[in-house]
């Protein structure tokens, strides 16, 4: 296994989970920014890495399957060299989850250097496209917004209850923006504030609506409309989504529960209980769902820790899939709780 972009937030989760899973071995990781150091000076905190030293992307790769954690863009370069060696991929960036380089040249801002990676590319939303990752040779894992909303609006979409429009209010923590800093993020500016910021058009809603679209079979439409409004929180990681369907009668959160229950029942990481606090997420690869009643609407909790659900850890069990070992292998259930 290879780490592309080892030291950056993401990438240094997946060298962590790496680290103790038993059957997938990391034996390449590349930095830009630190080739050619140990692995265990730049990550400290890792363990069995001190054999390692982080390799430069000149380097070549001489593994299986690599998990690529990569600014925006720079996955274009890499994917299709790694595809024809027969190098299995998991992205964690955003270049390939939108399914047309129209799209993504309208988002994004650039244009789609390999639409031939892109018409192959399998969604990674392991629990609701398991069959098609199982045969890929390229994963696009999702965001960490659109996984949180996702899990928690595509079985009810699919059973078609949600209501026209529904409203994503989202709170993410500051490791969502990555390690370099930046003014939204400065510890001087987040700690004592909540900041809603994408004005009014956040790159992960585009995201959101395709998807919803191709996992639930909602109308060309776009039915159900949805309002989706980030907000960055002074904690460092997690996800809640507080996702409000208004006009629900009746208001009863119980037969939305049992169709999250159902969709969920064979689903080890995605859990129902009471409304969940971020802590309760924070270190696992769990997503924690919950519907309460707020007549004349419903409102559908959902917590995951950004860097694992959200990132690294659903790449791991999206490599567990298509290496067919059982999901939770190398994965944590439990979150810490405080």
């Amino acid at each position: 296994m290879a780490v592309v972009g080892a030291s950056g937030y993401l990438g240094a989760e997946a060298v962590r989970l790496l680290s103790g899973h038993p059957s997938l071995r990391l034996t390449q990781a590349v930095s830009a920014h630190h080739s050619g150091e140990p692995l265990s000076k730049v990550l400290p905190w890792i363990p069995r890495s001190q054999d390692l030293r982080l390799a430069s992307p000149s380097d070549p790769l001489d593994v299986d399957a690599a998990i690529l954690a990569l600014p925006s863009g720079e996955s274009l370069r890499v994917v299709p060299d790694l595809l024809a060696r027969g190098i299995r991929v998991v992205d964690l960036g955003a270049d390939y989850r939108l399914t047309t380089p129209g799209l993504y040249e309208k988002v994004y801002g650039r244009a789609h250097t390999d639409p031939e990676g892109l018409a192959s590319a399998v969604y990674g939303l392991t629990e609701l496209n398991r069959e098609r990752i199982a045969t890929a040779r390229l994963v696009a894992n999702p965001g960490c917004y659109p996984t949180a909303t996702l899990l928690a609006l595509v079985p009810l979409a699919r059973e078609g209850v949600l209501p026209p429009h529904v409203i994503v209010d989202a709170k993410s923590g500051t490791s969502g923006a990555g390690a370099a800093p930046g003014p939204l993020t400065h510890h001087s500016e987040a700690a004592a504030s909540v900041t809603p910021y994408g004005d009014g058009m956040h790159r992960h809603l585009p995201e959101i609506r395709q998807a919803l679209g191709m996992l639930a079979g909602t109308p060309a439409d776009g039915s159900p409309g949805i309002t989706f409004s980030p907000h960055l929180v002074p904690l460092v990681r997690g996800i809640l989504c507080s996702i409000y369907a208004p006009g629900v009668d009746p208001a009863l959160p119980e037969p939305w529960m049992h169709v999250l229950e159902t969709a969920y029942a064979e689903c080890p990481f995605v859990r129902l209980g009471s409304v969940p606090k971020l802590p309760w997420a924070t270190g696992s690869n769990a997503c924690l769902l919950h519907v309460q009643a707020s007549p004349p609407s419903l409102v559908v909790f959902s917590a995951i820790d950004n860097l694992v659900k959200g990132g690294a850890g659903q790449a791991l069990q999206n490599l567990n899939v298509m290496y067919g070992l059982p999901e939770t292998t190398g994965l944590p259930l439990g979150g810490l709780g405080i």
